[in-house]
């Protein structure tokens, strides 16, 4: 089978397409911004709101299943610059969903719990989207084009995702823990509540929808619906850190940007609850549903030496 990834060069696709060229036979293509592999055969430059990139890539790839992870994904970005988040999110999506059609390839589309109100949390595949930031609008008017204009088609919405960025590169729980190992504080909301998912894991969902042929909406996610300060406070544990360095607060309200994981926003202290009921999704892709404590055992075992306390 025939595989092109676009976003391969971000956080989820540099490790579904490592994984997916170490653990199976597929011949796998990446496109994205920056160059992943050093194959120029097997690697496409793409810009997501240049079409003749879009093309050229499907071109020199011709897949049978296109994986589409690409995305301006950062809350607060996103509602500053709003149309480019819409010709990233929406125009290029419906682009790619039209080409897979013309291709004849299925296509896999990412997506996020943001298309959710975060109003009640811990929603399920099959309860109605409300998005109310402009990047959760962007997606959900991007998996009705996915929706619409591809004949084969599988929609995987995640939350939080966590793990061990390549160098240069930021995620929450990494940030976290080196901030904690500085013995700095961190103040960590009590009513934003998600579903944290490990890398690895979410991983597992992406490439069992990639390699089987699962129609429809999918949620994938971390078992466990908790607030980012019992997640914050998870992680510290694992790594042995001082918990008294977290300070509970009603709203993440302040904090630098690199505090925020790529799915993570800034919402009033009325609470911002999200999160995903994946119970439905684990049981028809017959893989494992791991909890927060499994999750963050995992990224503790797969730690960078100087991490391991």
């Amino acid at each position: 089978m025939r595989i092109l990834i676009v976003g391969a060069s971000g956080f989820i696709g540099r490790y579904v397409s490592r994984r997916l060229k170490e653990t199976s036979a597929h011949d796998v293509y990446d496109a994205g911004r920056t160059r992943l592999s050093g194959d120029a055969i097997t690697w496409q430059q793409v810009e997501l709101t240049d079409i003749t990139s879009l093309e050229r890539a499907f071109q020199a790839a011709r897949p049978d299943v296109a994986l589409h992870l690409a995305a301006m994904a950062d809350v607060g970005t996103a509602e500053r610059e709003r149309e480019r988040a819409t010709a990233i999110n929406t125009t290029a999506t419906a682009s790619i969903a039209r080409l897979c059609e013309r291709q004849g390839a299925r296509l896999v589309f990412v997506s996020t719990e943001y298309v959710f109100d975060g109003r009640r949390g811990y929603y399920r595949e099959d309860n109605e989207p409300g998005p109310t930031t402009h990047y959760g609008q962007t997606k959900w008017e991007a998996e009705r084009a996915v929706m619409e204009l591809a004949s084969r088609w599988s929609i995987l919405r995640t939350s939080i995702v966590y793990g061990w960025p390549d160098p240069g590169k930021r995620n929450f729980a990494p940030w976290l823990i080196q901030r904690l190992l500085s013995g700095l504080s961190y103040q960590a909301p009590t009513n934003v509540y998600r579903s944290p998912i490990y890398l690895g894991d979410l991983a597992d969902g992406i490439s069992r929808l990639v390699e089987g042929e699962f129609p429809g909406i999918h949620h994938v996610a971390g078992r466990d619906w908790v607030s980012m300060y019992d997640f914050a406070s998870g992680v510290a544990r694992a790594f042995n850190l001082d918990e008294g360095l977290l300070i509970p607060i009603p709203s993440l309200t302040t904090g630098p940007a690199e505090a925020a994981s790529r799915q993570d926003a800034t919402r009033s202290c009325t609470g911002d609850f999200l999160g995903l009921d994946c119970a439905a999704t684990m049981k028809s892709l017959g893989i494992a549903h791991p909890g927060l404590a499994e999750g963050i055992a995992r990224l503790r075992a797969d730690a960078p030496e100087e991490y391991r306390t």
